[in-house]
């Protein structure tokens, strides 16, 4: 029901072009927002290379603890997919170690059960990325929407390899890169 004193027609003729300032500046304001905002555009996902080694085998099998350590080695990497083009291939790298217990100062190295490595990588594409931001797309946000695919993966090679898998927790990958610049 409208409002006394309105009628349905006045909206409708009104002037579809006419916009008010306030429309205007709103409108306005929003495209330039768009057109300066940062995208990185994900393509495809994809395991690029796996292999899982089982350390005494079967013997490793007898005695299997209900929940090993798993240690963890992840590096990022992002090349440039042609010249002058906006396109990149970001792969995340993970390198693990399955433990029956975890490490102690007694024991830093304990009895290894698997050897698992991984390769996950993505393309991804910059939209209007301003030169300073580029280093932080491709080694922060690329490897952060790949990870979770890749710890599937790596979870599933463990689990089919016939180990207990354990939850792996997610990666702060600002932090990671922060380290890198560190070491540099």
């Amino acid at each position: 029901m409208l409002p006394a004193g309105k009628h349905f027609d006045e909206e409708k003729t009104r002037d579809p072009d006419a916009m008010s300032e306030q429309e205007s500046t709103d409108t306005s304001n929003r495209t330039g927002r768009v057109a300066l905002e940062t995208l990185l555009v994900s393509g495809t996902q994809y395991l690029k290379s796996s292999s899982i080694a089982s350390i005494g085998a079967p013997e490793v099998f007898y005695s299997l603890p209900p929940r090993p350590h798993v240690g963890l080695r992840i590096d990022v990497n992002a090349r440039q997919l042609g010249d002058d083009l906006p396109n990149f291939e970001v792969s995340l790298m993970i390198q693990g170690v399955g433990y029956r217990t975890s490490p102690t100062p007694e024991t830093p190295e304990p009895e290894t059960l698997y050897n698992i490595e991984l390769i996950y990588s993505g393309l991804f594409a910059l939209q209007n990325a301003k030169q300073d931001m580029i280093e932080t797309l491709l080694l922060v946000e690329a490897p952060r929407q790949l990870f979770p695919s890749a710890r599937h993966l790596l979870l599933n090679l463990i689990r089919e390899a016939g180990f207990p898998v354990a939850n792996i927790q997610p990666v702060d990958f600002n932090a990671l890169l922060q380290s890198r610049r560190a070491q540099s």
